[in-house]
């Protein structure tokens, strides 16, 4: 039985050349592809898929809002969502939104294609890279390492926003600007 999967991405090229790598898999069938957020939705009602493999940054919808639109609807769908983003934040942002794997695209392809069959068994896939940071998040602490300051212990994402509230913005602008919940902002707040 082939998985049967939609690819969502802005990058028309990047798209061509995923799709090409995943087609060469005997079990794996490119049903259709989109560039932006509303496309990717509207394309997930009319499309017959196992997984939907995500990118956050995308214009319109980010892919934060456009999993949690299709996963209301589609709560078993394989999300599997495939970014440049390591924060662990988005990872534990989306996982909370029920997506099935996470994967970086640094990642080489034997990655992405195990988290494509693990998210269309139902199963989760987190990419080895970022194993690391969710067992320190687990345990609730972050490793310093000698001549680290504490602000160095903060995320690139942390970082940010504690800039931007530093800058006098409020959680909604914060949200806005960095395309991701209010919820999201706030945790970052509490870890900062």
């Amino acid at each position: 039985m082939s998985i049967r999967l939609l690819i969502a991405d802005d990058h028309a090229v990047f798209r061509s050349g995923l799709k090409a790598l995943l087609e060469k898999e005997e079990d794996v069938v490119v049903v259709a592809e989109t560039g932006n957020g509303e496309e990717t939705v509207s394309a997930v009602e009319n499309c017959e898929i196992d997984v939907l493999v995500l990118d956050i940054s995308m214009p319109g919808l980010p892919g934060t809002k456009v999993a949690e639109a299709v996963l209301e609807k589609h709560p078993d769908l394989g999300v599997v969502v495939l970014t440049m983003h390591e924060d662990e934040y988005y990872l534990q942002e989306m996982l909370s939104l029920g997506v099935k794997a996470f994967v970086l695209k640094k990642s080489t392809g034997t990655d992405l294609i195990q988290a494509i069959r693990a998210a269309a068994r139902g199963e989760q896939y987190v990419d080895p890279a970022l194993a690391g940071s969710m067992i320190h998040s687990y345990l609730g602490r972050r490793v310093k390492r000698r001549g680290q300051s504490k602000v160095d212990l903060l995320t690139p994402r942390e970082q940010e926003v504690c800039s931007l509230l530093a800058g006098g913005h409020t959680n909604a602008e914060i949200a806005q600007k960095l395309a991701i919940s209010e919820r999201t902002v706030e945790t970052h707040r509490a870890h900062i």
